[in-house]
């Protein structure tokens, strides 16, 4: 009987924190993003009431089949996905009137996730010898290092900046470098290697270790003006701050709550708007907004068959000039080099329309079978590291993308090294 209390106690908390992020999220568009407004076109507010009692009907559906206690690792990934991307785009189908048959595409999907992720098992994985592991390990975190200092110290040189002003700049010159390999090398560093042996080190308090790896992570910032690298490391730490709660889901719902209001204040306390720029807008409504925009422009196309990618080139010709991130920037905010990159969502429809749902949602269930297999009975503190920046990109990139530069793939196969007693591994 206790435990049955708590675990409705739990669910209550749940749901009363998944309504607070998503009235939070409406009073930031209202507040703020129809009131700055800028080229991605938000502030194009057209209210519709029903949608708005709609998008609360959707958020409650399919609040019932998300997980309400930790558990699994995938289940932090599902609540981080969930409120960083599914509520931002039920604000948006509201206040700016979007397409009900895309919304509801997007609920379809994350319906069909829920109910594989529960169909499909966890596989049987044989542990890697704590030795091997250690060794590939260390070896791994000391050729990365090492690749990275050398590339930038080659191709860039060493600064120090942190100007969030100058990053557009920062990355013009970045890209003229045309570092070998780099939009691969330095995502896998900066998003999956560096956060992963940082929560391992600060775990064991070797704050040498420590220091050299925020010491890399702001080297990369600077020489490629990419913010995502710069707020890495302490995206980390609450993740693992958070894991080690008692209830970790309502802690994630409350921390997005207080970064969105800290961002309104901001604005209207010291007419500072760096913080909404950042977070609300860059997070959450940046993807929201580009994934309609993708859908306003693809529901009028023939699917893209995965054409777009290098691999599938040979199965299908791709039919336009420019790849789809600079098609959409040109069509919708006249600028072909605006690199309109967009997530999971739009790159299902993009490719296979309706039925792309079926097919990412399925993949992406796969992909947390695995991560589920590969952290079991390990430290979760750590595992939560291993997986942060990916989700992040899973709502910003491509899903094969995403995959594959972003480093999805890599952070599996250290998640499969990482040893049972985290805590006793350096």
């Amino acid at each position: 009987m206790k435990s049955l209390i708590k675990i409705k106690k739990i669910t209550l908390y749940a749901l009363a924190a998944v309504f607070i992020v998503k009235m939070a999220i409406d009073a930031s568009y209202i507040f703020l993003a129809a009131v700055i407004g800028d080229y991605i076109r938000l502030k194009e507010i057209n209210f519709n009431l029903l949608k708005l009692i709609e998008s609360y009907v959707l958020l409650a559906s399919i609040f019932v089949f998300l997980p309400k206690v930790p558990g699994r690792l995938s289940n932090i990934i599902l609540w981080l996905l969930f409120i960083l991307s599914y509520i931002p785009m039920l604000t948006l189908y509201a206040f700016m009137d979007k397409p009900r048959t895309y919304m509801y595409g997007v609920t379809f999907f994350w319906g069909l996730l829920l109910l594989a992720r529960l169909i499909i098992p966890r596989l049987a994985v044989r542990a890697i010898n704590k030795i091997q592991s250690r060794l590939i390990r260390t070896a791994l975190f000391s050729i990365f290092s090492a690749i990275m200092v050398g590339l930038i110290a080659s191709y860039i040189g060493f600064s120090i900046n942190i100007d969030f002003e100058k990053v557009y700049n920062i990355r013009a010159e970045f890209v003229k470098a045309n570092i070998p390999l780099g939009g691969y090398l330095i995502n896998w560093f900066a998003y999956i290697v560096n956060p992963l042996f940082f929560a391992v080190f600060l775990n064991r308090k070797n704050w040498l270790a420590v220091i050299f790896i925020c010491l890399t992570q702001f080297m990369v910032f600077s020489a490629t003006g990419n913010k995502a690298y710069f707020f890495a490391l302490p995206f980390v730490v609450t993740l693992m701050w958070v894991a080690k709660r008692k209830n970790p889901l309502a802690w994630i719902a409350a921390g997005t709550t207080g970064m969105i209001f800290a961002g309104i204040f901001s604005f209207y306390l010291f007419g500072n708007s760096w913080p909404y720029f950042l977070f609300n807008r860059r997070v959450m409504f940046v993807p929201a907004q580009l994934s309609f925009l993708y859908y306003d422009y693809f529901s009028k196309e023939d699917p893209l068959m995965l054409s777009p990618h290098r691999f599938f080139g040979s199965l299908t010709e791709y039919p336009y000039a420019l790849d789809p991130p600079h098609l959409i920037g040109a069509v919708y905010f006249q600028r072909p080099d605006c690199n309109a990159t967009n997530g999971i969502y739009a790159d299902a429809y993009m490719n296979f329309h309706i039925f792309g749902f079926l097919i990412w949602g399925l993949i992406l269930a796969i992909i947390l079978s695995i991560i589920d297999s590969f952290s079991k009975n390990k430290d979760k503190k750590i595992v939560c590291a291993a997986i942060a920046m990916p989700v992040i990109t899973i709502i910003e990139a491509p899903l094969l993308t995403a995959m594959v530069t972003h480093g999805v793939l890599l952070s599996l196969g250290l998640l499969y090294l990482l040893p049972k007693e985290t805590k006793q591994q350096p």
